[in-house]
C-alpha cells in the first residue's frame, strides 16, 4: 500500500511538472516570428521542451495507473526504452550544470558570460546522456525480444 501512495503522489508532480516544459515549448513558438532568432535553435529548442513534456507525462500517467490498480503492466513496445532514454536529458542536465558552471568560474574568474558556455556544454551533456541512454535502452530491447 506505501508503494502505490508514493507512486500516486509521484504520479501526480510528474504530470503536474510536465506542464512547466510545454509552457517553455508555447514561447519557444514565438521565437519562429523573431527574425533575430536563428531557425534551428528554436526547432531544437521546441524538441527538447516536447519530449521532456512527453517523458514527464507518460511516467507520470504510468506512476497513476499502478496507484489506481497497483498492477506494474509491463510494455513490450519500443516505445518505453525510447522515452526513458529522452528522460534521461533532463537528469544528466541538471547534475552538470553545477559542475560546469563551477568549471567556467575557476576557468575564467569574473567573466559573468561564460556562464552561457557552461549552460550550453550542460546541454550537450544531457544530449550525450539521452543519446547513450536509449541506444543502449533500445539494444537491450531488441536483444530481450528476439531471443
Amino acid at each position: 500500500m506505501p508503494n502505490r501512495i508514493i507512486a500516486g503522489i509521484l504520479g501526480t508532480l510528474a504530470v503536474v511538472a510536465s506542464a512547466l516544459p510545454l509552457g517553455w515549448a508555447f514561447e519557444i513558438l514565438k521565437d519562429f516570428k523573431n527574425p533575430d532568432v536563428p531557425f534551428w535553435s528554436n526547432v531544437l529548442g521546441e524538441f527538447f521542451m516536447c519530449s521532456i513534456a512527453l517523458v514527464g507525462l507518460w511516467i507520470g500517467i504510468h506512476f497513476l495507473q499502478f496507484s489506481s490498480s497497483g498492477q506494474n503492466q509491463q510494455s513490450k513496445s519500443w516505445i518505453r526504452p525510447v522515452l526513458l532514454g529522452i528522460g534521461l536529458f533532463f537528469p544528466a542536465f541538471v547534475f552538470s550544470l553545477p559542475i560546469t558552471i563551477f568549471w567556467a568560474n575557476r576557468t575564467w574568474p569574473g567573466d559573468g558570460r561564460k556562464i552561457a558556455l557552461a549552460l550550453e556544454l550542460s546541454v550537450f551533456v544531457g544530449l550525450a546522456a539521452a543519446t547513450v541512454g536509449t541506444i543502449l535502452l533500445i539494444r537491450k530491447w531488441v536483444l530481450r525480444h528476439t531471443s
